[in-house]
């Protein structure tokens, strides 16, 4: 029985990963269920047996996306010491959100395709996972602000838009062997906190005024 189980979740997991990759190659509408099943290497009709329409598996596949995300950055949130400073928890949950979306990385560019595809049935289901996300992010940054670390002026929503959007694109660039998700969170909290912070603040020396000087783009 248990082997019989495992090998049912094996299954599973090739139908998810399979559906994760077509969705973010054809968008929902161009994806069917028999694509998914070839894609899994299974027989089109026992794709039905976990799962029972392409809605029911487009709402697994956003789920498990936002899912992952949601549950590697509170863990790793609540993995800091109480006295963590306000660096350490924006690198550490940018550190955990690059990685999440990183190590999913067919489910994270399947829901950037489909999102404003799906049913608004289906959209609204995984809204509420984002606007919990979009919460613990605002909370801290709103916290940061309160402690005099971020500028009294700043726009905490936009400010908190602009990081994830930033972090989401993450997923078209990145590639291995460049510089590592370490290298990148570090150089993300950087500018977040750099950008943010109140003069003063920022650990980084003031740039020549030279160097700060438009460029001048040639075409």
């Amino acid at each position: 029985m248990t082997r019989k189980l495992a090998k049912s979740a094996i299954s599973q997991k090739r139908v998810l990963d399979a559906a994760a990759k077509i969705f973010r190659d054809y968008g929902y509408a161009g994806t069917t269920m028999r694509t998914i099943a070839d894609e899994a290497n299974l027989k089109a009709g026992s794709i039905y047996y976990h799962y029972k329409s392409k809605d029911e598996l487009i709402s697994a596949v956003l789920d498990i996306g936002m899912h992952a995300v949601l549950d590697t950055v509170n863990s790793a949130l609540a993995a800091l010491p109480a006295d963590a400073d306000v660096r350490q928890r924006i690198e550490t949950a940018i550190r955990a959100h690059l990685s999440a979306i990183i190590d999913i990385g067919d489910y994270t560019l399947a829901t950037r395709r489909v999102i404003g595809q799906v049913p608004e049935a289906i959209r609204a289901q995984n809204m509420r996972l984002r606007d919990s996300y979009a919460s613990l992010w605002q909370t801290i940054l709103v916290d940061a602000q309160k402690r005099g670390e971020f500028r009294a002026d700043a726009n905490i929503t936009l400010s908190r838009l602009f990081i994830l959007g930033a972090l989401n694109w993450t997923v078209e660039w990145f590639k291995p062997g460049g510089r590592t998700i370490d290298e990148v969170a570090h150089e993300f909290a950087a500018v977040v906190l750099d950008g943010l912070g109140k003069p003063g603040n920022t650990k980084s020396e003031a740039a020549p005024a030279k160097a700060r000087a438009t460029p001048r783009i040639t075409v």
